[in-house]
């Protein structure tokens, strides 16, 4: 009895080691071995798949959007595509070289299908000209303007002050719009008026009439928070003058409009642009900002176009834009819109000019017929129609910089 007990026993531990044995060839057979990863293809599932896709997305190669952690005939596609690009045999299926080019940092962008440039407005005519420094300023006290309606050229000369504004035109769109450079040094900065500051958002007024009260060489419209205010829907972060008027902004960036994307302004001159949840008020505050204006979407940052353009923002409207080339050097964009002489433009199109321009952070305003783009008192777009109705909007804040006694109406 004992014997056959200990044969028993034996043939237990025989089966154990067998069971083991093909247990070991099972995971050789259908898993990798440790530090290989297999190759993903269409059904695959799971978080690897997510990141492969969350790359593609950040390169190009898949549209801006909700992601899922599945793998399907698109994802495939967009791999191919990556492939092909990236000197990879168009397979669809991400292996290891695949995916090793992948998350490189020489993996190549997929190329964004840009628009046919417009011709730029021609340079500023000068003519009698005062005495300028080297960097062009005024070189004493006063101010310096030039009108030209006709070549569609308006210049301020002062002291720490220089703008000049170009209209530029495209018959064959039709197309009409208005680049303002603007020039700046020892603090001359932007500023913001309010029609009620003791109740942000109430009291509205013609564009021009504030401009004219405020006495700005240069007023333009802003992120026109008031509507949003008053129709009672999230109205983003704004902050003027270094005063928070409202911190409650969407959960996330879309792709809606306005997405609540935000551009802040510092004393150094600096402008920056942010996603609507990078930072709340009081952050921007610690963080020095003067001014946070909020619309959006961003059209450009760190010189870079939001892929988002690509995808949405098609409609043709009258569109307007701030933006900063390098410190105390900006540029505003006024594209004209919804009238005979111009139909307005894409968000892309706003995007790739002040790009071909220099422009490196640059957030949308509020188009349309908000628009507004004032020079000594004067509002130089034309009115544009809506409803059958040909008028600007009237508001209760506005962007302004420098300051005249000399307007005109």
């Amino acid at each position: 009895m004992i014997r056959i007990g200990k044969v028993a026993t034996s043939r237990g531990v025989l089966c154990m080691m067998m069971a083991a044995v093909m247990m070991t060839l099972c995971i050789l057979l259908y898993f990798p071995a440790v530090g290989e990863e297999q190759t993903l293809a269409i059904g695959s599932k799971g978080n690897r798949v997510l990141e492969v896709k969350v790359r593609l997305q950040k390169l190009g190669y898949m549209e801006q959007g909700t992601i899922t952690k599945k793998y399907n005939e698109k994802t495939a596609a967009a791999v191919m595509e990556f492939q092909r690009l990236n000197g990879l045999i168009e397979t669809g299926e991400v292996d290891s070289e695949t995916e090793e080019k992948l998350f490189s940092d020489e993996a190549v962008r997929k190329p964004k299908p840009t628009l046919e440039p417009l011709p730029s407005p021609g340079p500023i005519i000068e003519a009698d000209w005062p005495e300028r420094d080297q960097e062009g300023f005024l070189d004493r006290e006063g101010e310096y303007f030039y009108e030209n309606d006709e070549a569609g050229q308006w210049v301020y000369l002062g002291k720490d002050l220089q703008i000049f504004i170009r209209r530029g035109e495209e018959p064959s769109v039709p197309l009409e719009w208005f680049e303002t450079e603007i020039l700046t040094r020892n603090g001359e900065t932007f500023r913001t008026a309010i029609t009620d500051p003791e109740h942000p958002g109430k009291k509205f007024r013609y564009p021009y009439d504030i401009s004219r009260d405020e006495e700005f060489v240069l007023g333009f419209s802003d992120d026109f928070y008031a509507t949003r205010m008053a129709d009672k829907e999230t109205v983003g972060i704004i902050i003027r003058e270094g005063r928070i008027i409202s911190e409650k902004t969407n959960s996330k960036t879309g792709h809606h409009l306005p997405n609540l994307d935000m551009m802040a302004q510092y004393p150094d001159g600096r402008l920056e642009v942010y996603e609507c949840t990078e930072y709340t008020a009081q952050e921007l505050l610690e963080k020095g900002a003067v001014n946070v204006f909020s619309f959006g979407p961003i059209l450009l940052r760190d010189g870079e176009i939001n892929p988002l353009l690509y995808s949405y923002y098609r409609s043709i409207e009258p569109r307007h834009a701030l933006g900063m080339i390098e410190p105390n050097h900006y540029l505003v964009l006024s594209v004209q819109g919804r009238n005979k002489d111009s139909k307005g433009t894409m968000l892309q199109r706003v995007a790739e000019m002040m790009k071909e321009r220099g422009v490196t952070q640059a957030l949308n305003l509020d188009g349309g017929n908000t628009m507004a783009l004032i020079f000594r008192g004067r509002m130089l777009n034309k009115l544009a129609t809506f409803k059958k109705k040909n008028f600007v909007r009237t508001v209760t804040s506005l962007i302004g910089i420098g300051h005249t006694e000399n307007q005109e109406e």
